[in-house]
């Protein structure tokens, strides 16, 4: 008599079947191959020659948590009188999944299966998979240690490739592969191993078919279509064409630029599949606008020139020269430099300081003279390094100095730059005048 089966272990049963079926080997190359369903969700499928198509795409299996981009965004512009103007900055990515692709400058790990292809082919795989770095801010660290990748790749014969598509990946606690190449031998060619690899490499980061883009205006001769693709190697049915083939991506789940048949990720298409006579031909690498815009996906760090210009404090004609340096000391810290100057010749004197808010009602003060009777006193010049995350962006840099009978006195005047302040930036303060003589 069978035992009672709780929900649990169908649950469990039906995921064994399912890691079971990834490891059945299907019809070795050079004899007909059939698209097999189902198909395992999270993946993007292509078929080797004649026909390179792939399935719509499948809902993710959790909730992505927002891009970080917050590392890239260059810096509010600083004006010559030291004020910070507000500064929008918009991007327009190529087709991908929005929520999908990596924060720009993340390291994902890839892991690449021992149990299958050789040791060329894997050299293939991390030398192509690494021109991504090239054009995108993203890095690939390849591991040994599969649980400690995100993109996990193995090996067959079985004239299939696929991806999972961006960071799909994260949604998978049974660690199953997350990228297939199944054609791949000593005998491929240069151009055969650099398409498939870039274009599976761009799945991982997020990028869809630029075929199934919703910028693209491809006109289908459907029934030849319908007619190809009913026949082998594939014998799709005209649901499985309509997905596979017609579906587009929604524009409102995507990042979509105007469309791109020259893309990594398009597939060639025969004129007499289409009603115009419209053709794609087999794209080998990036193409120009995949470049521009694998750039503004994955965007590199910003890097500004000097900002300059003169502080007035509005007390007694103060002029204060301030320079910003970036990307000159370490990307955790601010550099500030407070020294005294002079202005036609003539250098200021006595006590200035400078105070800069920290978190907690803390404060880093700066001061310099050059006027004490006690000759140790005398400072002309002093520094302080800060870690970025201890400043207290919203508050301004306070201004003091000694007025009547050498009393130190705060001034009104607040500098509001430390919101405009990346990490690795060093400022000078050159107090060059303090009176109106």
């Amino acid at each position: 008599m069978f035992k009672k089966i709780t929900f649990t272990g169908l649950i469990l049963f039906c995921l064994a079947m399912s890691v079971l079926a990834q490891r059945v080997q299907p019809q070795k190359v050079g004899k007909p191959v059939q698209l097999e369903r189902p198909v395992k969700l999270n993946q993007a499928i292509l078929v080797q020659d004649p026909v390179r198509m792939c399935v719509d795409r499948y809902p993710s299996t959790g909730n992505f948590p927002p891009r970080d981009n917050s590392q890239v965004q260059p810096p509010p512009r600083i004006n010559a009188d030291g004020t910070v103007p507000s500064v929008g900055v918009t991007r327009q990515p190529l087709a991908g999944e929005t929520m999908k692709m990596w924060n720009p400058g993340q390291v994902i790990g890839v892991y690449l299966s021992t149990n299958n292809g050789s040791e060329l082919i894997r050299q293939k795989v991390i030398t192509y998979a690494k021109k991504w770095e090239t054009i995108a801010n993203i890095k690939f660290s390849f591991t040994n240690n599969i649980n400690d990748a995100q993109i996990k790749v193995e090996f067959s014969d079985d004239n299939r490739s696929w991806s999972w598509i961006g960071r799909d990946v994260l949604f998978n606690p049974l660690g199953f592969y997350t990228m297939h190449f199944g054609w791949f031998d000593s005998n491929t060619k240069e151009t055969e191993f650099k398409k498939t690899i870039l274009h599976e490499f761009g799945h991982a980061l997020g990028f869809i078919h630029e075929h199934q883009s919703p910028a693209n205006n491809i006109q289908w001769n459907k029934p030849e279509v319908y007619k190809y693709y009913a026949g082998p190697p594939n014998n799709w049915s005209g649901i499985e064409v309509d997905i596979n083939l017609f579906a587009k991506y929604n524009a409102g789940s995507t990042n979509s630029s105007r469309y791109d048949p020259k893309s990594i990720m398009h597939y060639s298409i025969d004129k007499g599949l289409t009603l115009d006579g419209f053709t794609v031909g087999v794209n080998y690498d990036f193409s120009p606008m995949d470049i521009t815009f694998a750039r503004q996906v994955y965007p590199f760090p910003f890097k500004p020139g000097n900002s300059s210009g003169l502080l007035q404090t509005g007390d007694d004609c103060d002029m204060v020269d301030f320079t910003v340096e970036y990307d000159v000391v370490a990307s955790d810290k601010i550099e500030f430099i407070l020294e005294l100057g002079k202005r036609n010749n003539v250098a200021v004197t006595w006590w200035k300081q400078i105070s800069i808010p920290l978190r907690n009602n803390r404060k880093q003060e700066l001061w310099v003279q050059n006027h004490s009777l006690i000759a140790s006193e005398n400072l002309t010049w002093t520094n302080a390094l800060i870690n970025v995350n201890d400043l207290d962006k919203a508050n301004g840099i306070a201004f003091w100095k000694a007025k009547a009978f050498g009393v130190h006195t705060l001034l009104g005047y607040r500098w509001n730059v430390l919101s405009a302040l990346p990490g690795g930036s060093r400022v000078r303060l050159v107090w060059k005048n303090d009176s109106c003589r």
